[in-house]
């Protein structure tokens, strides 16, 4: 008992001590692995910061936030999170809005499938206040405080997503992947109320009307439809 408790002291002294031959190879390949999939993962970020200044906040993170798996497919789970408290943010505000976006995208792609709700479901409805939705497995949504939809769907239609034309506004993100492909869609305060409506088990009516209340020059219908359309709910049962 001894000997093992002394060997558990000096391998927790150990940990803090700069590592030296093999295991310093695996670090850094640990490092490097980590680095790779935060690039992956968060590739609008890496655009926004430049490779140097990225390569950088990426090798801080994987450090401070190592790897719990061995799958490094959805690394960086707190990346957004932790933007916020990097000096870096002063610079770039909405960095961490952004990377939260590339998160939710990253989400909607791994998610389970299932049938998405079409229009022509609903043709024969009638009751509307009993009818309740689900969100498509694949719907992922958020809102934020700074037009980082904006700077998402920008670099989405080019290469560098360069001389973005920015109104400094709230705004929200849907993202959904009704077939084999995810699609991301800014949406507005009444489209977002009535998702989340539903998501807390509103029934349509309601939600229409808790948005209208709210956002009185809004259309509940075509908020509805324009969901519909994007996929963002699962067929009826």
């Amino acid at each position: 008992m001894s000997d093992h408790l002394a060997f558990q002291k000096e391998f927790a002294a150990a940990i803090g001590e700069p590592v030296r031959g093999a295991l310093a190879v695996y670090r850094n390949t640990v490092i490097a692995g980590c680095v790779e999939a935060l690039r992956a993962n968060y590739p609008y970020c890496a655009a926004l910061l430049g490779e140097d200044a990225f390569l950088a906040l990426a090798v801080d993170y994987a450090e401070q936030r190592p790897p719990r798996t061995p799958v490094l497919a959805l690394y960086g789970a707190r990346f957004a999170d932790w933007l916020e408290d990097q000096p870096v943010a002063a610079q770039l505000p909405y960095l961490s809005d952004v990377a939260r976006f590339e998160r939710l995208h990253l989400e909607c792609l791994f998610a389970p499938d299932a049938e998405p709700l079409a229009m022509t479901d609903l043709a024969n409805v009638t009751d509307w206040d009993a009818l309740k939705l689900r969100l498509h497995p694949a719907t992922r949504f958020d809102w934020a405080t700074r037009p980082a939809m904006t700077i998402w769907l920008a670099h989405e239609d080019g290469p560098s997503g360069e001389d973005i034309a920015l109104e400094w506004r709230a705004e929200g993100a849907l993202f959904t992947r009704p077939r084999l492909r995810v699609s991301g869609l800014l949406i507005d305060r009444a489209m977002h109320r009535m998702l989340f409506g539903i998501r807390l088990g509103e029934s349509v009516g309601a939600a229409a009307l808790a948005t209208a209340a709210l956002y009185p020059d809004a259309d509940p219908g075509a908020c509805l439809a324009t969901l519909v359309d994007a996929g963002a709910f699962a067929a009826l049962a």
